[in-house]
């Protein structure tokens, strides 16, 4: 067993492990057919649904992250038991600051690809959508402005949602997406004739807050060892 733990701690095991995840997803970008839904859909509903020709080295690079993570987290325990009487609180909590972030930026990947959402399409003007609960999405009026080369410069949606506590209204355009419960409606591309329609992308991401946590500890912890190895660098 002590081998077995020592070997599940080395650091040479996650090098030897992130250069394998490198390896297949690279792999995958290979075999990923054109037309392939795995940008279109969560993840693990491509992986359950897709054929086994296409999805091995994703199975494979998931199994690689799952050992990475415990890698991680066995690592970080082994570096507070040795360093917890050495050194500077902030030279030990740093390097384990890091480790969360990259966790908790994985765990946001897993909850987006067990949790999420991805539909989406043309919609003309008139035309209405339902969200999973059943609430009405309708795309009342689109608003577009036309260049001198005919292309759309500027465009807006005005959208009226009936939910079962009312009618909301509310507007939508490329960097303003519509929210509604964790749902995110967002405004691609505007289609001005023969009919006016809105290319429309709705996602759900669950684990955003999780990504952003972790991309925040990650960047304070990367700071953190900067300012530390400048003021060695200065002495």
């Amino acid at each position: 067993m002590k081998k077995l733990y020592d070997f599940l701690t080395s650091l040479d095991l996650g090098i030897w492990l992130v250069s394998g995840v490198m390896l297949f997803l690279g792999i995958g970008s290979f075999i990923a057919k054109e037309g392939s839904a795995i940008n279109d859909v969560p993840l693990f509903i491509w992986l359950t649904q897709a054929p086994p020709a296409e999805t091995w080295w994703l199975w494979i690079t998931v199994a690689i992250l799952a050992v990475l993570a415990l890698n991680t987290v066995l690592c970080s325990i082994e570096s507070l038991r040795a360093k917890w009487q050495r050194g500077s609180f902030l030279i030990r909590i740093a390097p384990q600051l890091m480790h969360l972030g990259f966790l908790l930026i994985m765990l946001a990947h897993l909850s987006s690809a067990y949790g999420g959402f991805k539909d989406g399409g043309p919609l003309p003007e008139g035309g209405a959508f339902s969200f999973p609960d059943g609430s009405r999405l309708d795309l009342v009026k689109l608003d577009v402005q036309i260049g001198p080369m005919g292309m759309p410069l500027d465009f807006s949606g005005v959208l009226r949602h009936s939910t079962p506590s009312g009618v909301i209204k509310g507007t939508f355009s490329p960097n303003h997406p519509y929210f509604y419960k964790g749902f995110g409606v967002y405004l691609k591309n505007v289609e001005p004739s023969p009919v006016r329609t809105a290319l429309v992308e709705i996602h759900r991401e669950p684990g955003a807050p999780l990504a952003l946590a972790g991309a925040l500890f990650f960047t304070v912890a990367n700071l953190m060892l900067i300012w530390l190895r400048r003021g060695k660098r200065a002495a």
